[in-house]
């Protein structure tokens, strides 16, 4: 999980610094629910109208090839995407702690990612 949310970590901080783009928590959920479908063998609909779009759509991108990389180092696909949705309920967790705010999870995730000097 630690290696996925560094990875978040670092797709919010290039979208700001490359696009411009604040993502939300909404839209990194969006970016592991597309994973989720690509890890399934299909293909997801991912818009490139916008920045934020695009964004998301290479952050899915990112996410499903993590778990080509992770197999060689014996992590079963199904073992990732237990994984994924795993982040994808402390994603949640956090969202709802900090009263919804639109990047509560990724605020906490800044401090988290910071405070264990992971990054």
């Amino acid at each position: 999980m630690l290696k996925i949310e560094t990875q978040i970590h670092k797709a919010d901080s290039r979208a700001k610094e490359e696009s411009g783009v604040l993502l939300t928590d909404s839209n990194v959920k969006s970016a592991i629910r597309k994973a989720l479908v690509f890890l399934e063998g299909r293909t997801p609909k991912i818009e490139s109208g916008n920045a934020r779009d695009r964004c998301i759509g290479a952050f899915a991108i990112e996410l499903s090839g993590m778990s080509e990389q992770l197999e060689k180092e014996e992590v079963a696909r199904k073992d990732y995407t237990l994984a994924l949705l795993a982040v994808e309920d402390s994603l949640k967790t956090r969202h709802d702690y900090y009263n919804n705010h639109p990047r509560g999870y990724l605020d906490f995730l800044r401090s988290f990612i910071r405070e264990g000097n992971v990054y």
